[in-house]
């Protein structure tokens, strides 16, 4: 569009110029053509007028006062148009001819002094004759300054031959004019007869000089005026008064030159003769001139205007091309535009889609783009490529993160297969042992185990699986709560606030109970030794809430706000692993919540350490209907679970409470005064006080391809994750998952 607009205005500004140096040259020509008009009268008139001055000046008869008279009458006129055409003239001109025509004017200011000089007597016919001449030089001076500007090369050859043809005739005027005062005066005097003399062969032999250069036709009428009878009889009157001039016989007082003619017939053919040559310049080469040089100026005017026609014409076509060349680049561009944004906004989904395992065609999902084979093409082109690489890239890493988590899920199933067996060995041993303290190592160990069991369920939640212990029928919240705390290592430390009675959906009594655990843990491994870690529910609207509560240090709240993020959106576990986070335990409780609609949030505790809340979704609930206060099946909504160091068996409480447990020899419960009328204290059974649902755990689900996996194969992935948890251990101390 820039170039388009650039010629189109650079084409109206050239074409403007040479239009109206047109009109300027065909103007010209038209004010050349009026003042050679009015100059083909005027160099009569003057030359009558300088005539009859000199005649005046040498003998201020009646007759010759007439006859002056009449020629200034005629002059007059004639004078006046002149001076402001040219004037006219001078303004179009260029400097050097403006100058010569400032000075023609200026030379014709001197008319009215000398006229009035001659009037009063006091200029002499010499005088006359030298101011006349004066501004017919000038004249002659400012047509040869015009033909010489002129920028037509025939205009500018014919206009300086007219100059030169003025001049032939203005010698021929001015010895006319000498030889008629001297002859009614007594003669020529010798200077005068010596200006005679000169100024006739002058003329003539100038008029031979210029015939060879003028047009044939020009050249035709002078010879015809020099074999003319005029001609003849000029000539021989100068030849007589030169004769007669250089005789050394003086006249008599008041005799004149004898003449072969009349003075009237050598007047005659004076003015005849003069005004033929003075037609020949002024009239046809001028004339001619101004007319040649007034058709080159419209020819030129015709061709600027047909030339800017055809510049504006082509620049409008151009300009009409490039907007319709740009319109179609910016439509192929704006829909490139749309069709990669559209891409854009395909690919993550098409990317997540090829993640979450779903065979996916690329060819239909993320069409080529074709734009042709231009530069445009290329970059759709390339796109594409760029596209299809990305696509290619998201196939590749699903495919190597499907086998990945295939090994770390069986991996994770064999450990827990393993685990398994290891507390169905241990509870048969807690079973036989009757030493105390081998019941205390025997407990510890398969406390032990059941945290190995735990981390072995949250490499199946890394790895994308399902937790393999489920549950059929509901389980109620109070036995999730407590089975979450007996699976943390310092369960001595919990403390139990009142707990809904509300029953858990077997589907999700596995995940909400790891969920739990987790996040037990997790307080106890960021808060003192010697700080308590409180659990409390309550039903809320939109379902049920457990609240854990601990005395740490807390998190800063940059901290806590992307884990309750985290919480909301969990990522993919390949980025949180990418971003060196070793927090893993809150990715766990993130996936797990998200499977059953759980809220968890983190706040701020009381006690400055962190309070997570556990928001359990309606969804996940057992409907209850609540009973009249007289009905005998009514109960409170809680279950209200007491610190060990405050629970005593009285015969006779008023109060519902269920204890805790805790195995024997804990160092949280009170050592009670011994009392023979005091019931003896409890003693903690393995599984005692679950709920029937939670005494026999679901046997795992069998791992596949156990005969195709090899030890060493085991031994290096479990060796790498152990390398990662070690690494997340050895990081700063925050409150983490």
């Amino acid at each position: 569009m820039i170039p388009s607009f650039v010629l189109l205005a650079a084409g109206v500004g050239i074409n403007a110029y040479l239009i109206t140096a047109a009109v300027q040259k065909r103007d010209t020509a038209i004010l050349l053509a009026r003042g050679y008009s009015l100059a083909v009268p005027f160099m009569p008139a003057m030359t009558q007028e300088r005539r009859a001055s000199v005649a005046a000046a040498a003998d201020p008869s009646p007759e010759n006062r007439a006859a002056l008279d009449q020629s200034r009458g005629a002059f007059n006129q004639l004078m006046a148009q002149f001076s402001q055409i040219s004037t006219e003239v001078a303004d179009a001109m260029p400097p050097e001819s403006r100058a010569a025509i400032g000075r023609f004017v200026q030379s014709m200011g001197q008319v009215p002094q000398i006229r009035a000089q001659i009037d009063n007597g006091q200029a002499s016919r010499l005088t006359v004759y030298s101011t006349y001449n004066s501004i017919a030089d000038a004249m002659i001076v400012a047509a040869g300054a015009i033909g010489r500007d002129s920028t037509d090369k025939d205009a500018a050859l014919l206009r300086s031959s007219a100059a030169d043809l003025m001049r032939v005739s203005d010698w021929l005027d001015r010895s006319n004019s000498l030889a008629l005062a001297a002859y009614r005066n007594g003669g020529l005097t010798g200077a005068e007869l010596a200006e005679y003399d000169s100024l006739t062969r002058a003329y003539r032999a100038e008029l031979n000089g210029l015939r060879p250069q003028l047009p044939v036709a020009q050249q035709q009428k002078i010879g015809q005026l020099e074999s003319s009878s005029d001609w003849a009889l000029l000539g021989t009157v100068e030849d007589a008064l030169v004769r007669q001039g250089f005789d050394p016989r003086p006249l008599s007082p008041g005799a004149v030159p004898s003449l072969p003619v009349t003075v009237q017939q050598w007047q005659d053919a004076v003015r005849q003769v003069a005004s033929t040559i003075s037609g020949f310049g002024l009239g046809d080469l001028g004339s001619t001139a101004a007319a040649a040089e007034k058709q080159s100026a419209d020819d030129t005017l015709l061709r600027s205007v047909l030339i800017a026609a055809a510049s504006l014409l082509l620049a409008v076509v151009v300009l009409s091309l490039a907007v319709r060349m740009g319109n179609g680049l910016v439509r192929r561009l704006r829909q490139l535009r749309s069709d990669t944004l559209a891409a854009d906004e395909r690919l993550p989904l098409v990317v997540d889609r090829i993640r979450q395992g779903e065979q996916v065609d690329v060819a239909e999902e993320m069409p080529a783009l074709d734009y042709g084979r231009d530069e445009v093409g290329e970059v759709a082109e390339a796109f594409t490529k760029a596209q299809q690489a990305a696509v290619a890239a998201a196939v590749q890493e699903a495919r190597l993160r499907e086998g990945t988590n295939t090994v770390f899920l069986n991996i994770a199933r064999r450990s827990q297969a393993v685990v398994h067996r290891q507390l169905q060995v241990l509870d048969k041993a807690e079973r036989a042992a009757d030493d105390p303290e081998q019941v205390e190592l025997l407990y510890l160990l398969d406390h032990l185990s059941t945290r190995e069991r735990r981390n072995a369920e949250n490499l199946i939640v890394l790895g994308g699986g399902r937790l393999t212990r489920q549950w059929r029928t509901s389980v109620s919240l109070l036995d999730i709560v407590r089975s979450a705390v007996a699976e943390t290592e310092q369960y001595n430390r919990i403390s139990f606030g009142r707990i809904p009675q509300l029953q858990i959906t077997g589907q999700a009594v596995a995940d909400l109970m790891h969920l739990l655990a987790e996040l037990v843990d997790n307080a106890i491994a960021f808060s003192p030794p010697e700080s308590r870690i409180e659990v409390r529910g309550n039903p809320v609207g939109k379902g049920a809430v457990i609240e854990i509560d601990d005395q740490g240090l807390g998190m800063a709240p940059e901290d806590r706000s992307r884990a309750n993020d985290m919480f909301g959106d969990p990522p993919d576990f390949g980025m949180l692993a990418l971003t060196g986070d070793s927090r893993i335990g809150f990715y766990v409780v993130a996936r797990l919540a998200r499977q059953h609609d759980i809220r968890v949030s983190l706040l701020e505790s009381n006690y400055g350490g962190v309070r997570a809340v556990v928001l359990i979704p309606n969804s996940a609930l057992v409907p209850v209907q609540r009973l009249d206060s007289g009905d005998d099946r009514h109960t409170d909504w809680f279950d209200t679970v007491v610190p060990a160091q405050e629970s005593r068996v009285e015969a006779g409480a008023p109060r519902r409470t269920t204890v805790a447990m805790l195995p024997e020899g804990n160092p949280a419960w009170p050592a009670l005064p011994p009392s023979d009328d005091r019931p003896p204290l409890p003693k903690r059974h393995r599984q005692a006080n679950l709920a029937p649902e939670l005494h026999e755990l679901p046997e795992p689900e069998p791992v596949a391809g156990d005969h195709e996996a090899t030890a060493v194969e085991a031994r290096s992935l479990m060796t790498a994750f152990q390398d990662g948890t070690r690494r997340g251990r050895a990081d700063n101390e925050t409150w983490d998952g």
